[in-house]
């Protein structure tokens, strides 16, 4: 099911504020802020295993048939490698400007108009996988700024995976 359908057909809430959860990690309330503080509707940590990326922590919230913990996607499928390559940039505000992402698949299956992600980097120098966020719509407000607050979250959250 594509995001937009899921858009569509579920109220978005953030009722389930991930701080009033008892269960709640600290990655799943870092991914909370880091979505709500860029106006963004999917925030996740993936695994890099293998050949896949498999997603450890999500929030998005109304979207859980979209995307949820445990969920997989191949990484010759997703922007991971790229972004690790140098081939797409940590910071995409409008996906239909970079040639590459406008080509992949995903980037219409989904859809993804605005993206951010950076690689979560263990105390050994290891690439453990990505912190992401995600929207539909593009923003052109995403900005370096942005990209820095996502590199010190997904910091937060690579200290809690070691």
């Amino acid at each position: 099911m594509a995001l937009l359908d899921c858009l569509s057909n579920t109220a978005l809430s953030d009722s389930t504020n991930a701080a009033d959860r008892p269960d709640a990690t600290m990655i799943d309330r870092v991914l909370q802020s880091v979505r709500q503080h860029l106006g963004m509707e999917v925030a996740y940590v993936s695994e890099f295993v293998g050949n896949d990326s498999v997603y450890r922590a999500v929030d998005a919230p109304g979207l859980e048939a979209l995307i949820k913990p445990g969920d997989r996607r191949s990484l010759d499928d997703v922007y991971c490698r790229h972004i690790l390559a140098g081939r797409l940039p940590e910071l995409i505000p409008d996906t239909s400007a970079i040639p590459l992402a406008a080509a992949m698949p995903i980037t219409q299956a989904v859809p993804i108009g605005a993206h951010v992600s950076v690689p979560l980097k263990l105390s050994d120098g290891s690439v453990y996988g990505m912190f992401c966020c995600l929207s539909p719509s593009t923003n052109r407000t995403l900005n370096d700024r942005d990209l820095q607050v996502m590199r010190a979250f997904a910091d937060i959250a690579a200290q809690q995976i070691d």
